[in-house]
């Protein structure tokens, strides 16, 4: 993706006489746009098995980036930004019932695994790179929109057992990362300005043999892995994860020209 933005900008810019190099540093929040941040529900306290919520939240950012401008309407950026997020997670599983065609065979094992419901703390920390385009010619040269479409790598950080097997996110820490945008930005000086701009990011999940499913009903943990190591372990025959995740936001941006 990166060499295509290289090679998707005009060759007049290049020769261009009129070239910029921006520094920025901003912050902003962020909140979710699919249903994986949403809150669930998977409530079998009846049947005496589990009764088990969940639900993610985007939270607040920052970024260091450095533009360059090959001339006032193409320019190329790259940025560094760090993401925080939290997970909630409240789980009590009673018990599990063993059925089988014989009644006597029948069995219910109980585990007695009762959580306080608690908030955990993780972050993406991502490397990207975008085009830029930029409307001087519709606006003043102090007050102007611009575009921005960009690709990159992250990485997540985020405690194993108490996140990363326990959400829909999956085990991977590592993955590439899709981002469009668009704001404005307005100079308060000749060197120094500010940057509004609105911006939807999506991380790819990637997870080799795993199934991509939100709902397995009674089989949500693992019970051998519990049972052997005593840990909660999500899901019966392989991790369960989503393929991508989408978030929004909007941030501010303090900005100087070199």
């Amino acid at each position: 993706m990166a060499a295509i933005l290289l090679v998707t900008l005009p060759s007049v810019s290049l020769a261009s006489k009129k070239k910029e190099i921006i520094l920025g540093f901003g912050a902003g929040y962020s909140l979710a746009l699919d249903a994986t941040l949403q809150e669930m529900v998977y409530d079998f306290s009846a049947a005496d098995e589990f009764y088990f919520k969940e639900k993610g939240r985007m939270k607040q950012r920052f970024n260091f980036n450095v533009q360059y401008f090959f001339n006032k309407r193409w320019g190329l950026k790259l940025e560094v930004i760090h993401q925080e997020a939290s997970y909630f997670s409240h789980l009590e599983w009673y018990g599990k019932w063993f059925y089988s065609e014989d009644p006597e065979a029948t069995y219910y094992l109980e585990i007695n695994h009762i959580e306080e419901p608690y908030w955990e703390n993780w972050n993406l920390t991502s490397l990207t790179l975008s085009l830029l385009i930029a409307g001087r010619s519709y606006m003043n040269q102090r007050l102007y929109p611009y575009f921005s479409l960009g690709t990159g790598l992250y990485f997540l950080n985020a405690d194993e057992e108490l996140v990363l097997n326990r959400w829909r996110l999956g085990p991977k820490k590592r993955g590439e990362k899709f981002k469009i945008g668009g704001g404005f930005k307005y100079w308060l000086s000749s060197k120094l300005g500010l940057n509004l701009r609105i911006f939807a990011e999506t991380i790819r999940r990637r997870a080799g043999g795993y199934r991509e499913i939100l709902w397995v009903g009674l089989d949500q943990f693992n019970l051998d892995i519990y049972l052997d190591e005593g840990k909660i372990f999500r899901y019966g025959y392989g991790k369960v994860f989503v393929s991508t995740f989408t978030y929004s936001g909007i941030e501010l941006s303090l900005e100087f020209k070199l």
